[in-house]
């Protein structure tokens, strides 16, 4: 699901949000409650199911090695997509476990280590957010934006009404994600959870496609 940043804004000056950054309401107020071994997991795990959908194959290593001009890089998740033809595509993954929202010179740092080792792409997940400079820098240079939530912001993304913790017989993920993509108009965010996993899956492809065109 696909929500723009005027409908967060919206909740959030009418006072119905649950913990949102008022200064960027695409981010939370506090960082999601999660260990850095539970977060790199859960990212490994997201990323291994949309490899379900990737043709023909796609690999992602936990804390994987990679050589460049400067020396070695440990990545908190090294991917290799498998095109047709035997190509191979590099994504370096960061996972940014703090608590203030990434920042443009972290992006730019992760930028430089693409180029240094010669990856295609890059990824940033991070438990706190992204500044607005960020997230733009990074749309810019193809570097894919996911913040990790409570998975209870995803109950109040659907709701209309006043916002409100889920209800016991509403089953939710503990953890969620939104992938954000900068717009002329603001920001929206795509949603990811175990149900949901489209939002990483259209990203690889779209490498794809670009690789091949």
């Amino acid at each position: 699901m696909t929500v723009a940043l005027s409908a967060l804004s919206a909740k959030r000056r009418a006072g119905t949000d649950m913990d949102r950054n008022p200064d960027s309401p695409w981010n939370p107020a506090t960082p999601v409650e999660i260990s850095p071994t539970e977060f790199e997991e859960l990212v490994l795990t997201w990323l291994r199911m949309s490899a379900v959908d990737q043709t023909p194959s796609m690999n992602a290593v936990h804390q994987g090695v990679v050589n460049g001009v400067s020396g070695a890089y440990t990545i908190d998740v090294l991917v290799e997509l498998f095109l047709l033809g035997g190509a191979k595509f590099v994504i370096l993954v960061e996972c940014k476990h703090q608590r203030r929202p990434v920042e443009r010179d972290e992006v730019i740092i992760l930028d430089g280590k693409l180029r240094d080792v010669g990856a295609h792409k890059g990824m940033l997940f991070s438990t706190s957010g992204f500044q607005l400079g960020a997230v733009n820098y990074a749309a810019t240079h193809g570097i894919a934006t996911v913040t990790v939530i409570d998975g209870q912001w995803l109950f109040e993304t659907r709701t209309i009404g006043p916002s409100s913790a889920p209800p016991p017989w509403i089953k939710h993920d503990r953890f969620a994600g939104f992938r954000l993509n900068p717009t002329e108009k603001g920001m929206t965010v795509q949603t990811i959870d175990s149900d949901n996993i489209e939002p990483l899956s259209r990203w690889f492809a779209a490498l794809k496609s670009e690789r091949t065109t």
